[in-house]
Parts: C-alpha cells; structure tokens; sequence
C-alpha cells in the first residue's frame, strides 16, 4: 500500500502573524521600559517627601536612586517577560538596556553632565543583568 504523502502548505496569513507577533512583542518592550519610568517616578517622588518630611540626610540619595531604577526594571521585565511569554531573558535585557538609553537625555535635562567611564558601564550591565533576572521570573510566573 502507497504512502501518502502529506502536502506542507505555506500559508502567508501565518507568516505575516510572526511579523506582527514580533513587532507586538517589542511594542510590549517598549510599554514596559514606560512603566519602570512610571515607577521610578513615583518612587523618588515618595523618597522626596520622605526626605522633606523626616531627618534622614542627602547622602542616601544615590543608593536609593540605583535601588529604585534597579527594582523598576526588575518589576518591568517581569512584566514583559509574562507579556511575551517566550524569551523573556531576552526581552528582559532589553528592557534594562533601553531604560538606562532612555534615562541619559532624562538627567542630561536635570543638568547632569554625561560621563562614560566605567561607573556607567557597571549601571548599564548591572541594569541589562536585572532585567534579565526580571524576563526570566516573568516568563516563569504562572
């Protein structure tokens, strides 16, 4: 008896959903490197008030700046990690690496002056190093 064989179509309908499904999927980057700045945002807005309001002195200022950022994009590649569903290492770092491209004309606007020295290197790898973290936990989140 005969096999028979089986015809593979190629459908463009299905192709051109994997175009889309990867542009949506940095859409969804995009949307969350907007939320870490949401959160970031409203973050230091709260350790303003706490500084106006309590004794704790300036000097905290930056470990808590890094904190806040870090926990942001943490919170963000989450995000998109269960978003995208596959990858989310990938779309994690992403997602850090955008937020520190994004935050240098923020704080250029502030008056801070840009240096690229190795202190903005350790910022950008630790933040590519959360948010891959932060894809991971996303994709695994149920």
């Amino acid at each position: 008896m005969p096999e028979v064989l089986k015809v593979q179509r190629f459908n463009i309908r299905e192709e051109s959903k994997k175009v889309t499904s990867n542009k949506s999927k940095l859409a969804i980057a995009l949307k969350s490197v907007v939320l870490a700045l949401i959160i970031s945002l409203i973050c230091i807005i709260i350790y303003a008030i706490v500084l106006s309001i309590t004794p704790i002195s300036d000097n905290s200022m930056t470990i808590v700046t890094q904190i806040i950022s870090m926990l942001s994009i943490l919170a963000a590649a989450a995000y998109c990690g269960q978003r995208v569903k596959e990858k989310g290492w990938l779309y994690g770092l992403i997602v850090g690496i955008i937020y520190i491209i994004v935050l240098i004309p923020i704080s250029i606007l502030w008056g801070h002056t840009l240096t690229i020295d190795k202190y903005f290197f350790a910022k950008l790898l630790m933040a590519a190093l959360v948010g891959l973290i932060g894809g991971i936990i996303g994709v695994n989140i149920i």
